[in-house]
């Protein structure tokens, strides 16, 4: 083997253990980076979460108050359909209020005319059954009804009188104002901001999709998993993301942060580029210190 060949080498092995640390060294800071970037996607989620669960409360409330009335404890249907007509007009949040009894008659709501008792016929969520067994306001999924007829999801309160539910007060909500609430989370904007109910149907979204929409699959299977958490995986429109998602307490929804897997993943696209540029630097060094080394030995 030549002189310049062994000393290329020499110099070449001195290097290995310094790049070997260098890329150690680079893999703890990607890991720290990327935990960063985890505690503070799923931060944001809670946040987002946080100000969707206050949109709720301020709904449980209203309808707690609207079921106290009057009316209601006489009996006076009529009276109370005009009154839920005076209470919608300064509720945004809501498309229609609807008083049904315990045996799903539907006997009035706010949009359409004061007329006669039907059967109720929204989608089964469970929720209107788990007012009446339980006596407790409950937050439904995506369905459709017989008088808001596209999709949205509903805030239903029972009306009790002693220990007996009598009747369950509905109000479907405006998704329109629960996907301001997202916007007002001010992301980038090629992130996705997804509020979904418990069947995993989505409820508003950034970008916007139609609401009962599924998830995607690989969404579903992360969030059947754990109540929070962060995975990588592929959003409704086929673009692969990090995602953080976390689950209300009070609703059960879960909310995603989906973040491009470019944006996560630069960091250590750059770092590795730095990295091998450094390397192809110093062994070209080292090359050239080998020649230089390697002639003034030489006869």
């Amino acid at each position: 083997m030549k002189l310049r060949s062994r000393l290329f080498l020499l110099a070449a092995g001195t290097l290995a253990p310094m790049v070997a640390f260098a890329i150690v060294a680079a893999l703890m800071l990607l890991q720290h980076e990327r935990e960063a970037m985890e505690r503070d996607a799923i931060g944001r989620a809670r946040s987002a979460m946080s100000a969707v669960d206050t949109h709720l409360r301020g709904s449980i409330v209203s309808l707690e108050t609207l079921a106290g009335s009057k009316h209601l404890e006489a009996g006076n249907i009529a009276a109370f359909h005009a009154e839920s007509q005076r209470v919608l007009r300064t509720q945004p949040g809501w498309v229609n209020i609807g008083l049904t009894s315990a045996t799903k008659v539907q006997l009035a709501n706010a949009v359409f005319a004061f007329g006669k008792p039907e059967p109720l016929t929204v989608a089964d969520d469970g929720a209107f059954e788990a007012v009446v067994r339980t006596a407790r306001p409950q937050i439904g999924g995506v369905a459709a009804g017989n008088v808001v007829t596209s999709p949205t999801v509903r805030v239903r309160v029972p009306v009790t009188y002693g220990e007996e539910v009598r009747y369950v007060l509905s109000a479907p909500l405006n998704l329109k104002q629960l996907a301001a609430l997202l916007e007002a989370q001010r992301l980038p904007e090629d992130w996705v901001i997804t509020l979904v109910d418990h069947g995993k149907r989505v409820i508003a979204r950034i970008p916007a999709v139609p609401a009962g929409l599924q998830e995607s699959e690989s969404y579903r299977e992360a969030m059947s998993r754990s109540a929070e958490g962060w995975f990588q995986g592929r959003t409704l429109d086929g673009r692969i993301a990090y995602t953080s998602y976390v689950t209300s307490e009070l609703s059960g929804w879960m909310l995603a942060i989906g973040i491009p897997a470019g944006t996560v993943e630069a960091g250590a696209q750059r770092m590795f580029e730095i990295l091998g540029a450094g390397v192809v630097l110093a062994l070209a060094f080292a090359a050239l210190l080998a020649w230089l080394i390697a002639g003034r030995i030489s006869p």
